[in-house]
């Protein structure tokens, strides 16, 4: 693995916890529910990914830039395993950025261990509405929300909130609402998008109920909200106040380097040509054996996961940095294809060019007219 990083650009670990005390309704993401998993696969889960970040870095031999603790829900390990995890990814130096994924419901039992570890909280509100919580399936009450914003604001940690917007029969005025309130916590970070319905989830059964039409009118109005709040909106699903980007997904928008560790993780190094990794396992499987998948990509594959996750941000395509990885002139190889959409949808000038916020609704379709421009 060691053997494909350029040690001289920064690398990302994220550690993927795949369990949960039951599953949400939309979330396609591998976990498990706690019918499955008991105190000693939690302690060989634990074991193994300590291992495994501990074998890495004997040979990385350099403290992670940044750090993200995902799930599932994290929050089900408890203090000890989860301090094992954080002490073995410290162990050359503490990350500039460590995030952790928390429950509502969990943060009392988790908020006095995790302030010397964490420098960023992610905590899963999705709605302050009772009725859209139960719709979402989700195991945490509107009073549990209240009382873990109120714990994060008691305590200045730093943290993201979800808030999900779009959801049948459940107005725009609802996602208004839920912005209100939770703003007024004063997160530093909001994530905001749409209800999605994917295949093997139990949402996926209501796909019949969306509504195109409504989710942009809920994005419109949830996105003018949050700017008139002080929330600068600089990816498509993420906003901050004062400048307090999630460096850790910043790393993953500029197809940077990072490493995963977890059933269902996955890794990408490497700058011109990206090598990509995937444990694309259950997690009994892992935990027997974890046995990682590589994939080298195309050259074209690599442009394409770089157009794909740069022009998600506000920044958009530093063309400099475009020509230095793809040995060629962006404006020359699309120009045919960005003189094709309309001006609304797009800035472009001699350092960058990006999709403005009416483009951030078409980002799909203009990804993929750029991809027409390029050859295996």
């Amino acid at each position: 693995m060691i053997n494909f990083i350029d040690l001289s650009k920064p690398l990302s670990l994220y550690v993927h916890i795949p369990f949960c005390v039951s599953k949400c309704s939309y979330c396609a993401f591998y976990s498990v529910s706690s019918l499955h998993w008991n105190e000693d696969i939690l302690n060989k889960y634990t074991d193994l990914v300590s291992k495994q970040i501990s074998s890495f870095l004997e040979n990385y031999k350099k403290p992670f830039d940044t750090v993200f603790i995902g799930g599932g829900n994290p929050g089900v390990l408890g203090t000890k395993r989860l301090l094992k995890i954080f002490e073995s990814a410290f162990t050359y130096g503490r990350a500039m950025e460590c995030s952790l994924e928390v429950n509502p419901e969990q943060i009392p039992n988790v908020i006095g261990f995790i302030k010397p570890y964490v420098t960023r909280i992610s905590i899963g509100i999705q709605s302050m509405d009772s009725s859209m919580l139960s719709f979402l399936g989700r195991n945490s009450t509107r009073k549990e929300n209240l009382d873990a914003l109120e714990i994060l604001c008691d305590n200045a940690v730093p943290f993201n909130a979800d808030i999900i917007t779009g959801v049948p029969g459940f107005p725009v005025d609802k996602t208004l609402s839920d912005i209100k309130l939770v703003s007024s916590f004063n997160p530093s970070h909001i994530s905001f998008y749409c209800l999605s319905y994917e295949e093997g989830t139990k949402m996926w059964n209501k796909r019949n109920l969306a509504d195109e039409e409504v989710e942009t009118s809920c994005l419109r109005h949830g996105w003018d909200l949050l700017g008139s709040l002080g929330y600068e909106h600089y990816e498509i699903s993420n906003f901050a106040r004062k400048k307090a980007y999630c460096l850790h997904n910043l790393n993953y928008w500029q197809l940077g380097q990072y490493v995963g560790f977890g059933p269902s993780a996955e890794s990408s190094f490497g700058y011109e040509r990206a090598v990509s990794m995937r444990y694309d396992q259950d997690v009994f499987s892992y935990i027997s054996s974890p046995d990682p998948d590589f994939e080298f990509l195309s050259p074209k594959e690599t442009e394409e996961e770089f157009l794909m996750v740069a022009l998600r941000t506000k920044w958009g395509i530093d063309k400099k940095e475009y020509e230095k990885r793809f040995s060629y002139s962006f404006d020359q190889k699309f120009s045919s294809a960005i003189n094709s959409l309309d001006e609304s949808l797009f800035q472009s000038d001699e350092k960058s060019f990006h999709l403005t916020e009416e483009g951030f609704l078409f980002s799909d379709r203009i990804v993929l007219k750029l991809f027409d421009c390029l050859i295996d």
